[in-house]
């Protein structure tokens, strides 16, 4: 009940929230996520930033366009669509910021680099929570996130 997949780091291309909903619950229920450079083939000197990920859980059916399948074991993997809107301490969250952003509103995140930019994806806990007098450089920046509260997470029974 696994899929195995290769997602191109590319804060142009798949950093959108549009992108995001696609595999941000991949992400955030994954098994593994192993970092990967790879250099292009052919002599050209361009290199990129991927991740592998393997998970149980997947926001949409695979689209060629935002990743690579590598493996799939033809077992169904579990589709959730769950979102919370506000920034709350605890939730967990995948967003595309810079990491100076990401040291400030989150903890115990793992930051996987895009190929170019300033802008890389992090997948952590928020560590603030948005308020009348405090809103996180995340939303204030309006980046792309993906959020699930802990009690969204329970209700999964994952």
């Amino acid at each position: 009940m696994a899929k195995v997949y290769q997602l191109v780091l590319d804060s142009a291309n798949s950093g959108t929230q549009a992108d995001l909903d696609k595999y941000g619950h991949s992400l955030l229920f994954a098994e593994s996520m192993q970092p990967v450079y790879a250099e292009s083939e052919g002599g050209v000197d361009t290199a990129v930033h991927s991740v592998v990920v393997t998970s149980t859980v997947e926001s949409e059916e695979h689209d060629a366009t935002m990743y690579q399948l590598l493996a799939d074991d033809s077992q169904s993997e579990l589709s959730i669509d769950v979102s919370t809107g506000k920034f709350v301490e605890g939730n967990l969250i995948a967003v595309w910021c810079p990491t100076s952003e990401a040291r400030s509103d989150l903890r115990d995140f793992m930051t996987f680099y895009a190929t170019s930019g300033t802008v890389h994806l992090h997948v952590g806990v928020c560590n603030t929570t948005q308020s009348q007098d405090y809103t996180p450089e995340i939303i204030n920046n309006d980046r792309a996130l993906l959020m699930l509260s802990p009690a969204q997470v329970a209700t999964l029974n994952i």
